[in-house]
């Protein structure tokens, strides 16, 4: 009896270890990626490493008051886009909020030309509601069959989709029939 056990729980840890081994989580990111393919999905994406703010108030279009990509953050955005181009995308639509750090980090990946949403700007507390609304909203007028990057912030993208995603990493979503916001699977590139 104790033998059996102890032969279950050596394959509960079999099991666990194989679930957290980079294999399968390159073969989870595959999957993720494949459904980039497939109409209806949409990438919110947090902008690339940026180090700490200057202590002003951001004014748009003046990089020099706001957080900036280091060149850690920037090698990290042409990481990104290099992994659309491995997996066989070459283009997509790039929407950016104003900051200067969502917008390089879109422009780095070199998939197309970025627009600027300010639906994507950064939030804090007592905006979180209208980021969520405005941001689903705008990703209800989105083409089933364009493949969208929004690239935006922690606590925008956290309203949207209730996920906190890391520097540079995608949350992978489509809306439901109800237009809920649908968290199909998550990409890091290293």
């Amino acid at each position: 009896m104790l033998l059996r056990r102890l032969s279950m729980v050596l394959v509960v840890f079999g099991c666990i270890a194989a679930c957290w081994s980079p294999q399968a989580a390159r073969a989870e990111n595959d999957d993720v990626w494949s459904l980039l393919k497939k109409p209806g999905y949409i990438i919110l994406l947090r902008h690339s490493y940026s180090p700490a703010s200057p202590e002003v108030e951001p004014k748009f279009g003046d990089c020099s008051t706001q957080r900036n990509l280091d060149e850690s953050g920037r090698a990290q955005a042409r990481r990104l886009g290099d992994e659309f181009r491995k997996h066989g995308i070459n283009s997509a639509t790039l929407v950016a909020s104003q900051y200067c750090r969502a917008i390089e980090t879109a422009k780095l990946t070199k998939l197309g030309p970025v627009r600027e949403l300010p639906a994507l700007n950064q939030v804090y507390m007592s905006g979180l509601r209208d980021a969520e609304q405005q941001g689903k909203q705008y990703m209800k007028t989105i083409p089933a069959n364009q493949l969208t990057v929004l690239v935006s912030h922690i606590s925008n993208i956290q309203a949207i989709a209730g996920v906190n995603l890391g520097d540079g990493e995608m949350a992978v979503v489509h809306l439901d029939k109800t237009g809920a916001v649908v968290v199909d699977g998550r990409i890091k590139v290293d």
